[in-house]
């Protein structure tokens, strides 16, 4: 496979040994800037929690588009590392596998200072993928008739698997990529991607969800194995459906997947499940998962039960009962026309530049570029997961198509110089987004304020991950923390006054 294999580059030389550990957590925060800023005697509660007699912070540093080129990445994860947030989450997809590399060299660094540090740091990744990388990988399997088994062919440039063949591939490799022995959460990434394909394929209901089962099955027994072999702590399912309506076609259901995981471990004969951990999407507007319709209990209460440790993703960006998708971030004193229009400058330069730049190629040798794919939607994105979800789907493939020809023409350098002009555009189109939507967050922001009058004077994010946090519990809030400003914000968002819980379940937002 090395012949072949596109992470090549991505891969560490040497691996930290061990695992989290609850001295090591426990340690990592007493010495953190949070606790040390509040005191010996400071309500540490509000900023961590218990976890299988780990210590482990409410908040966690996001990964997702974290990436080798931009710099901002790695001073803002070694500034959560310092401030106090001891939970990374990553994924093999995220950043084309540039995330996990990320992480891996910052562990290193503060490893290399602290041999202990590796303790201290609960790593939580995934796998269900297949994009970017990958899918040259399985491009190329397949063309030599040696394709994982079960792949799920979702749609062009976006596919998907759990099978254990590809599992075992993407572990080794995600190992190899943070430099690691051992991550201490594996999460299936995703795996509902198979129902909602069945789904588009009019396969019946009940046919869909037995096999979708009888996967997950297959894949925790293979699970169990690799954390007999230490190279896992837990696993789990990071699934956006698990808070869906359990009538719903591509809905994951909790309480099936325990059934599977204890049937499992009675096969197996262990004395504990390694499933240990559920991930989904949860904030103001989506509340599912405080909903009792799972035989009369919500997502918490289940999972409060079952010793599990809940991690939520996407509290900032919110999809309304509308449908439209919400950027929960809105502060008064800033004025966002005059920051747009600089930003619309910003961006026709880059577009300028792009076009002298791809004159490398020959022409009429490609399609589309970075302006054709983003510019005519500029004022379409409703919000950031909007501008995510189309980049993912639609520009990422296609672009990742184009530094591939840059390359095989005008060589290693001019791709260097290519992707190093998009990682810098992308930050500039990402904020040209959460500019234009802020505008239309202040009718949301204004009834938050009403509902929760303590709330008064902080802005929305913060207000929104203590919202969070708060109805929450015990359980890690995923924040996306790209700019050390994301990592201070979130740390702001721990001296928000305490809200009497009714008042904070009863709070109704449109």
């Amino acid at each position: 496979m090395n012949a072949i294999d596109p992470f090549q580059s991505l891969y560490q030389t040497s691996f930290l040994a061990g695992a989290s550990s609850p001295e090591g957590t426990r340690s990592f925060l007493r010495s953190s800037a949070l606790s040390e800023k509040d005191g010996e005697k400071s309500n540490s509660s509000v900023r961590d929690f218990s976890f299988r007699k780990r210590i482990l912070s409410k908040i966690a540093f996001g990964s997702y588009r974290v990436g080798l080129e931009n710099p901002d990445h790695r001073k803002a994860l070694e500034l959560a590392l310092r401030t106090g947030f001891n939970v990374i989450d990553t994924s093999s997809n995220y950043g084309n596998g540039e995330s996990e590399r990320l992480i891996g060299d910052v562990l290193r660094d503060f490893a290399a200072g602290e041999k202990s540090f590796r303790e201290g740091v609960f790593l939580v990744t995934k796998a269900g993928y297949i994009q970017g990388r990958n899918l040259q990988i399985v491009t190329e399997l397949e063309k030599r008739n040696e394709e994982f088994p079960e792949i799920t062919y979702y749609s062009e440039g976006c596919y998907h698997c759990i099978h254990p063949a590809f599992l075992e591939d993407q572990l080794e490799r995600s190992l190899k990529r943070l430099g690691l022995e051992t991550v201490d959460a594996f999460l299936l990434h995703n795996p509902e991607y198979f129902l909602m394909d069945r789904e588009k394929h009019n396969v019946p209901r009940e046919k869909a969800t037995l096999q979708y089962y009888e996967r997950i099955k297959n894949a925790f027994r293979f699970l169990e194995s690799k954390r007999k072999e230490g190279k896992i702590l837990y696993y789990g399912i990071s699934s956006n459906t698990f808070p869906s309506d359990p009538e719903d076609y591509d809905a994951t259901s909790l309480i099936r997947v325990l059934e599977i995981a204890k049937q499992v471990q009675d096969e197996l004969g262990l004395s504990e499940s390694g499933f240990a951990a559920i991930q989904f999407p949860a904030n103001l507007l989506e509340r599912g998962f405080l909903e009792r319709k799972f035989d009369g209990k919500n997502l918490v209460e289940i999972s409060r039960e079952n010793g599990l440790l809940v991690l939520i993703n996407r509290p900032l960006n919110a999809i309304a009962s509308s449908g439209n998708i919400r950027r929960l971030s809105y502060d008064p004193n800033v004025a966002p026309d005059s920051v747009l229009e600089t930003l619309r400058a910003d961006l026709n330069g880059i577009y300028d530049w792009e076009r002298n730049f791809l004159s490398v190629l020959p022409p009429g040798s490609y399609k589309y570029s970075f302006q054709s794919v983003t510019e005519p939607y500029l004022d379409q994105f409703q919000n950031q997961e909007h501008l995510n979800q189309f980049l993912e789907r639609s520009v990422i493939p296609i672009i990742q198509q184009l530094i591939t020809q840059v390359e095989t023409v005008a060589g290693i350098q001019k791709r260097n110089e290519y992707i190093e002009s998009l990682n810098g555009a992308l930050p500039v189109l990402e904020r040209y987004v959460l500019f234009r939507t802020i505008r239309d967050r202040k009718e949301l922001y204004d009834k938050f304020i009403k509902f929760i009058p303590e709330y008064s004077g902080r802005n929305l994010s913060q207000s929104a991950l203590h919202w969070l946090r708060s109805v929450l519990g015990e359980g890690v809030v995923l924040l996306g923390m790209r700019r050390e400003e994301y990592v201070n914000d979130a740390a702001a968002s721990f001296l928000v006054p305490a809200v009497e819980p009714e008042k904070l379940n009863a709070a109704e937002f449109p």
